[in-house]
Protein backbone atom coordinates (compact mmCIF):
# COMPACT_ATOMS: atom_id res chain seq x y z
CA UNK A 1 0.00 0.00 0.00
CA UNK A 2 1.45 3.35 -1.07
CA UNK A 3 0.75 5.35 2.07
CA UNK A 4 4.08 5.71 3.89
CA UNK A 5 7.77 6.09 3.19
CA UNK A 6 8.46 2.50 4.28
CA UNK A 7 5.61 1.05 2.22
CA UNK A 8 6.70 3.00 -0.85
CA UNK A 9 10.11 1.36 -0.61
CA UNK A 10 8.51 -2.09 -0.36
CA UNK A 11 6.34 -1.41 -3.41
CA UNK A 12 9.35 -0.23 -5.40
CA UNK A 13 11.20 -3.46 -4.59
CA UNK A 14 8.14 -5.48 -5.61
CA UNK A 15 7.48 -3.60 -8.86
CA UNK A 16 11.12 -3.53 -9.92
CA UNK A 17 11.73 -7.21 -9.07
CA UNK A 18 15.01 -6.05 -7.51
CA UNK A 19 15.71 -6.82 -3.88
CA UNK A 20 19.41 -6.01 -4.18
CA UNK A 21 19.01 -2.20 -4.38
CA UNK A 22 17.29 -1.51 -1.09
CA UNK A 23 20.20 0.65 0.09
CA UNK A 24 19.87 2.86 -2.98
CA UNK A 25 16.12 3.49 -2.81
CA UNK A 26 16.53 6.59 -0.63
CA UNK A 27 18.64 8.08 -3.42
CA UNK A 28 16.01 7.16 -6.00
CA UNK A 29 13.33 8.83 -3.87
CA UNK A 30 15.45 11.98 -3.64
CA UNK A 31 15.86 11.99 -7.42
CA UNK A 32 12.13 11.55 -7.99
CA UNK A 33 11.29 14.37 -5.58
CA UNK A 34 13.70 16.71 -7.33
CA UNK A 35 12.35 15.77 -10.76
CA UNK A 36 8.76 16.41 -9.65
CA UNK A 37 9.45 20.13 -9.43
CA UNK A 38 12.38 20.68 -11.80
CA UNK A 39 11.55 18.67 -14.92
CA UNK A 40 11.27 20.67 -18.14
CA UNK A 41 7.98 19.05 -19.26
CA UNK A 42 5.50 19.71 -16.45
CA UNK A 43 6.59 20.48 -12.88
CA UNK A 44 4.19 19.49 -10.13
CA UNK A 45 1.97 22.20 -8.61
CA UNK A 46 0.20 21.10 -5.48
CA UNK A 47 -2.50 23.16 -3.81
CA UNK A 48 -2.08 20.91 -0.79
CA UNK A 49 1.14 22.80 -0.09
CA UNK A 50 -0.46 26.25 -0.30
CA UNK A 51 0.69 28.68 2.38
CA UNK A 52 0.27 32.30 3.47
CA UNK A 53 2.69 34.65 5.16
CA UNK A 54 2.82 38.35 5.93
CA UNK A 55 5.41 40.89 4.82
CA UNK A 56 6.19 44.58 5.19
CA UNK A 57 7.20 46.94 2.41
CA UNK A 58 10.14 49.30 2.73
CA UNK A 59 10.33 53.04 2.11
CA UNK A 60 13.95 52.73 0.99
CA UNK A 61 13.75 49.99 -1.66
CA UNK A 62 11.12 48.06 -3.64
CA UNK A 63 12.15 44.50 -2.76
CA UNK A 64 10.54 41.87 -0.50
CA UNK A 65 12.29 38.60 0.42
CA UNK A 66 10.70 35.36 -0.71
CA UNK A 67 9.24 33.23 2.09
CA UNK A 68 10.96 29.99 3.07
CA UNK A 69 10.14 27.12 0.73
CA UNK A 70 8.64 29.43 -1.90
CA UNK A 71 7.77 27.64 -5.13
CA UNK A 72 5.17 29.77 -6.92
CA UNK A 73 3.07 32.83 -6.14
CA UNK A 74 -0.73 32.73 -6.04
CA UNK A 75 -1.69 36.19 -4.79
CA UNK A 76 -0.06 39.20 -3.23
CA UNK A 77 -2.04 41.84 -1.36
CA UNK A 78 -1.17 44.96 0.63
CA UNK A 79 -3.25 46.65 3.30
CA UNK A 80 -3.89 50.37 2.86
CA UNK A 81 -3.84 52.55 5.95
CA UNK A 82 -7.40 53.04 7.19
CA UNK A 83 -8.68 51.45 4.01
CA UNK A 84 -9.15 48.18 2.15
CA UNK A 85 -6.52 45.73 1.04
CA UNK A 86 -5.66 45.69 -2.65
CA UNK A 87 -4.41 42.82 -4.79
CA UNK A 88 -1.26 43.57 -6.76
CA UNK A 89 -1.12 42.51 -10.40
CA UNK A 90 1.63 40.23 -11.64
CA UNK A 91 3.98 41.20 -14.45
CA UNK A 92 6.80 39.17 -15.98
CA UNK A 93 10.29 40.36 -15.00
CA UNK A 94 10.80 41.87 -18.44
CA UNK A 95 7.49 43.74 -18.51
CA UNK A 96 7.40 45.25 -15.00
CA UNK A 97 7.21 49.02 -15.53
CA UNK A 98 9.34 50.58 -12.80
CA UNK A 99 8.36 53.96 -11.41
CA UNK A 100 10.97 56.51 -10.36
CA UNK A 101 8.67 58.00 -7.73
CA UNK A 102 7.24 56.59 -4.51
CA UNK A 103 3.63 55.58 -4.04
CA UNK A 104 1.33 52.64 -3.42
CA UNK A 105 2.73 49.54 -5.18
CA UNK A 106 0.32 48.24 -7.81
CA UNK A 107 2.33 45.62 -9.71
CA UNK A 108 4.98 43.05 -8.87
CA UNK A 109 7.15 40.35 -10.35
CA UNK A 110 9.14 37.42 -8.94
CA UNK A 111 12.84 36.78 -9.56
CA UNK A 112 15.01 35.64 -6.66
CA UNK A 113 12.89 38.01 -4.58
CA UNK A 114 9.61 39.85 -4.93
CA UNK A 115 10.05 43.10 -6.84
CA UNK A 116 7.46 45.87 -6.60
CA UNK A 117 6.95 48.43 -9.33
CA UNK A 118 7.90 51.33 -7.04
CA UNK A 119 9.29 52.19 -3.62
CA UNK A 120 6.47 52.52 -1.10
CA UNK A 121 5.55 56.03 0.03
CA UNK A 122 4.95 54.56 3.49
CA UNK A 123 5.31 51.18 5.15
CA UNK A 124 2.56 48.77 4.15
CA UNK A 125 1.81 45.34 5.56
CA UNK A 126 0.79 42.65 3.13
CA UNK A 127 0.16 38.96 2.61
CA UNK A 128 1.66 36.51 0.14
CA UNK A 129 -0.37 33.45 -0.83
CA UNK A 130 1.95 30.92 -2.43
CA UNK A 131 2.74 27.32 -3.19
CA UNK A 132 5.29 25.96 -0.74
CA UNK A 133 7.66 23.11 -1.40
CA UNK A 134 6.50 20.00 0.36
CA UNK A 135 8.55 18.20 3.01
CA UNK A 136 10.55 15.33 1.43
CA UNK A 137 10.01 11.78 2.62
CA UNK A 138 12.39 10.37 5.20
CA UNK A 139 12.44 8.18 8.27
CA UNK A 140 11.36 11.23 10.30
CA UNK A 141 8.74 12.39 7.78
CA UNK A 142 7.00 9.25 6.63
CA UNK A 143 4.32 10.85 4.44
CA UNK A 144 3.36 14.11 2.76
CA UNK A 145 0.55 15.54 0.64
CA UNK A 146 1.95 14.21 -2.63
CA UNK A 147 2.29 10.63 -1.40
CA UNK A 148 -1.14 10.77 0.26
CA UNK A 149 -3.02 12.20 -2.72
CA UNK A 150 -0.94 11.09 -5.72
CA UNK A 151 1.10 8.02 -4.74
CA UNK A 152 1.55 6.99 -8.38
CA UNK A 153 3.75 10.05 -8.91
CA UNK A 154 6.16 8.72 -6.31
CA UNK A 155 5.99 5.13 -7.51
CA UNK A 156 6.66 5.91 -11.17
CA UNK A 157 9.28 8.52 -10.33
CA UNK A 158 11.27 6.18 -8.11
CA UNK A 159 11.02 3.34 -10.64
CA UNK A 160 12.28 5.72 -13.34
CA UNK A 161 15.36 6.54 -11.24
CA UNK A 162 15.96 2.88 -10.38
CA UNK A 163 15.69 1.65 -13.98
CA UNK A 164 17.97 4.44 -15.12
CA UNK A 165 20.52 3.40 -12.49
CA UNK A 166 20.58 -0.23 -13.68
CA UNK A 167 20.75 0.95 -17.32
CA UNK A 168 17.39 -0.46 -18.36
CA UNK A 169 16.70 2.52 -20.57
CA UNK A 170 13.53 1.28 -22.22
CA UNK A 171 11.84 0.67 -18.88
CA UNK A 172 13.30 3.90 -17.49
CA UNK A 173 11.72 5.86 -20.34
CA UNK A 174 8.43 4.05 -19.87
CA UNK A 175 8.27 4.90 -16.16
CA UNK A 176 9.32 8.48 -16.84
CA UNK A 177 6.42 8.82 -19.24
CA UNK A 178 4.03 7.46 -16.62
CA UNK A 179 5.60 9.77 -14.04
CA UNK A 180 4.97 12.87 -16.20
CA UNK A 181 1.46 11.63 -17.07
CA UNK A 182 0.69 11.29 -13.35
CA UNK A 183 1.98 14.82 -12.69
CA UNK A 184 -0.15 16.21 -15.51
CA UNK A 185 -3.20 14.48 -14.06
CA UNK A 186 -2.50 15.88 -10.62
CA UNK A 187 -1.97 19.39 -11.99
CA UNK A 188 -5.19 19.23 -13.98
CA UNK A 189 -7.12 18.23 -10.88
CA UNK A 190 -5.44 20.92 -8.81
CA UNK A 191 -6.20 23.63 -11.36
CA UNK A 192 -9.94 23.19 -10.96
CA UNK A 193 -11.26 26.16 -9.08
CA UNK A 194 -8.05 28.20 -9.36
CA UNK A 195 -8.87 31.52 -10.95
CA UNK A 196 -5.47 33.22 -10.84
CA UNK A 197 -2.34 32.18 -12.72
CA UNK A 198 0.65 30.78 -10.89
CA UNK A 199 3.96 32.59 -11.17
CA UNK A 200 7.22 30.69 -10.96
CA UNK A 201 10.43 32.03 -9.55
CA UNK A 202 12.59 33.54 -12.28
CA UNK A 203 16.15 33.18 -11.05
CA UNK A 204 17.55 35.95 -13.21
CA UNK A 205 19.45 38.64 -11.39
CA UNK A 206 17.41 41.88 -11.29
Amino acid sequence: MLDTYANLKLEVIDWSHRDDLDLKIDTFIDMAESEMFSNAIEPLKSRNEEARTSFTTSTSDRFVALPTGFQEARKLRIQLANGPSIELEYRTPGSLNLKDYTGIPLFYTVTDQIELDRVSDQTYTGEIQYFKRFTPLSTSNTTNAVLTNYPNIYLYGVLWALKNYVNEQQMSQYYYGEFIKAIKGANKEQQRGIGTPQMKVDRRTP
